[in-house]
């Protein structure tokens, strides 16, 4: 698609994209940057560093010039490319096939063993056993994986959305947890994909779409403010979506979840007095004792 003229129109019109906490039309230059500093393990720039370090040891580190250009400069040019493009800064899959070229550059760090320089081998060794925990231990939620710079993939939503946390993969999983806990239903739903793409339903789950928040009272055709969010009930809802620029349902940040549907979903059960404290805190009309609590 990147090649094609579909992917030259969706890299050069301007988006509405999310960085470290914040939305901009059209994207950062460096975007990539830094979606590769919290995406890749913290175990693996050591390695990173490491290589550069053996590049300039004299007992033979440092490989032929030819074979560093060959290795260095294609993704060079394809993290310049697309970090150029900023019309759509999205999808941090644009630059992974820039991995490959750097893993295999990355290799001339086992190249310390023959050169026994235990020093550094040991410190190849724990980065790179710090890289694979640190990859395992969000597996099989490989999609939303942050490393430690951020919190993990707990806190990669307050840096980066859209596919790089979300992208379907934990409908199941949400599925599962309901299967196991029958007490959440009714179920309000917020999911970040349009239902042409990926409908819940088609899961098995079925749900209502939970009361958008005081943002929504903006709008023309808002709703009625006792209806308006938070009510008592359970939820769950999309990192992406309380993360979304409109803020329509960013008033479930105010809450704990009570669970998580791999990294990307996050699942409530808000009380009527848990509704009734943001209400206050948002200047809304309190929820009346006669509510239904396990009504969304």
């Amino acid at each position: 698609c990147v090649g094609s003229e579909r992917g030259r129109v969706w890299f050069e019109w301007r988006y509405w994209t999310y960085v470290g906490g914040g939305w901009g039309v059209g994207g950062w230059w460096y975007y990539y940057l830094y979606a590769l500093a919290i995406n890749v393990p913290l175990g693996t720039w050591i390695l990173v560093l490491l290589a550069i370090v053996v590049s300039f040891l004299r007992q033979g580190g440092a490989a032929a010039w030819r074979d560093e250009v060959v290795l260095l400069v294609p993704p060079a040019v394809v993290l310049a490319l697309v970090s150029s493009q900023t019309g759509i800064n999205h999808h941090m899959r644009y630059v992974l096939p820039i991995l490959p070229f750097a893993f295999v550059w990355i290799g001339k760090v086992a190249r310390t063993v023959n050169m026994k320089n235990w020093k550094v081998a040991s410190v190849v060794a724990v980065a790179l056993v710090w890289s694979v925990t640190s990859s395992l231990w969000s597996f099989p939620h490989s999609l939303s994986y942050f490393n430690e710079l951020v919190g993990g993939p707990r806190g990669g939503h307050a840096h980066l959305c859209d596919s790089n946390i979300d992208w379907g993969q934990d409908l199941l999983y949400l599925k599962r947890w309901l299967d196991k806990h029958p007490e959440a239903r009714p179920l309000g739903l917020a999911y970040s994909l349009p239902a042409w793409v990926l409908d819940p339903s088609d899961a098995g789950i079925e749900f209502t779409l939970p009361p958008p928040g005081p943002a929504a009272r903006s709008n023309a055709s808002a709703p009625p403010a006792d209806s308006v969010g938070p009510q008592p009930g359970w939820y769950a809802v999309s990192v992406n979506k309380i993360r979304d620029r409109t803020h329509v349902y960013d008033y479930f940040s105010r809450f704990e979840p009570v669970a998580m549907a791999g990294y990307s979903i996050y699942i409530y059960h808000i009380t009527r007095d848990d509704a009734n404290r943001v209400r206050r805190e948002l200047g809304l009309s309190q929820v009346p004792s006669s509510k239904s609590r396990g009504s969304p």
